[in-house]
């Protein structure tokens, strides 16, 4: 049995935590002891600005291990990655000598394990009260529930669940059908589904907050894109065209590709990163009605993984112009700030949410 310390790390208060049913007794996750010299001064300022708390992964210890505004919360020889943000605490797995763990880190102490060990816990998806999640009990890839039982099994594997805002149904991706697509369930797995039918993969489901339409990447085109479809499997298109018309996009000698789409709080737009001229990525910002289209960074360096405030108004992600990957902060449609100054790199940015 593996023990660690653990910092009691208090950050915005919070509403509820996530039922728990049968996931044993509360666990300490383990930390490394003392702030983080990490986040920057101007950083400090630019995110008491946006009101909100910023959690990542930083490398800074040698293991990926999670921290919330500088704070590390996890630490210990095991890698520690950051699954989801609620505002009372966080969705973490912790990976170690090719096992995976799901648990849940209270911003009020303490860490519960959400699963048995196993070689998934991963993608965890959360709304409407109800939280999903990658599971490796069982096989490859089944969806399990946090407050237990597995709700999708298959032995092609199920994966990357992302549930309806008001938590009655979800879509995923299975490769049962042949290859990679598309499927919606209610959130007790039944009313299977298909929404997408092509020969090549479909890919990374997000459904909108009006839950009026799901997001996903296609490369039914020869190159990553977003496209869109309605949970009834109707109204499939590609989020805009410029990607075909904008020598912008042509990529040369890498495959043009988008991904790490996040949609706006009103759901009338989507946020992503696109690979572009020599082989950058930026980010960009689409309309769903129009499709039109806004770059929102530029230069020689890759800029990824987008964070959207829960108002919509800040963006953090995570950004190589400045020698490794470090976090960005920047109102929509400001300028950036740099949040992280360590040599290691620092990614995968989530706000965390106001009680």
């Amino acid at each position: 049995m593996w023990r660690f310390g653990l910092l009691l790390v208090v950050v915005t208060a919070c509403s509820k935590k996530p039922a728990v049913v049968d996931a044993g007794p509360s666990t300490p996750l383990g930390m490394s002891g003392g702030p983080s010299t990490s986040l920057g001064m101007n950083g400090r300022v630019r995110l008491a600005d946006a009101g909100y708390s910023l959690a990542w992964i930083s490398e800074a210890s040698g293991l990926p291990q999670v921290v919330v505004d500088g704070r590390p919360i996890s630490g210990g020889p095991a890698a520690h990655y950051l699954a989801a943000a609620q505002a009372s605490g966080l969705f973490v797995t912790r990976s170690e000598h090719e096992v995976e763990q799901l648990f849940w880190l209270s911003f009020d102490g303490g860490a519960t394990a959400l699963s048995a060990p196993s070689p998934r816990a991963r993608s965890v998806s959360t709304a409407g009260g109800v939280t999903l999640f990658e599971s490796g009990v069982g096989g490859l890839s089944n969806l399990a529930r946090v407050d237990g039982g597995q709700v999708v099994t298959h032995s092609a594997g199920s994966f990357e669940p992302s549930v309806a805002p008001d938590g009655r149904w979800f879509a995923f991706v299975s490769s049962r059908d042949g290859d990679a697509e598309i499927y919606r369930a209610a959130i007790d797995g039944g009313q299977l589904q298909r929404l997408t039918a092509f020969h090549l993969d479909d890919v990374a489901p997000k459904v909108s907050p009006d839950a009026k339409w799901i997001a996903f990447v296609s490369n039914r085109e020869g190159q990553d894109r977003l496209f869109l479809v309605k949970p009834d499997g109707r109204g499939q298109r590609r989020l805009h065209q410029e990607a075909a018309q904008d020598t912008r996009w042509d990529a040369g000698e890498y495959e043009a590709a988008e991904a790490d789409a996040v949609w706006t709080p009103d759901s009338t737009a989507l946020l992503f990163s696109a690979r572009g001229p020599r082989g950058h990525w930026h980010l960009f910002i689409a309309e769903v009605v129009s499709g039109e289209v806004t770059r929102l960074t530029d230069g020689a360096w890759d800029d990824q993984l987008p964070a959207l405030s829960p108002d919509g108004k800040w963006i953090a992600f995570v950004s190589s112009r400045d020698g490794n990957a470090e976090l960005y902060v920047m109102p929509r449609g400001g300028e950036a700030t740099r949040v992280t100054f360590e040599p290691s790199s620092d990614w995968k940015p989530l706000w965390v949410p106001s009680k």
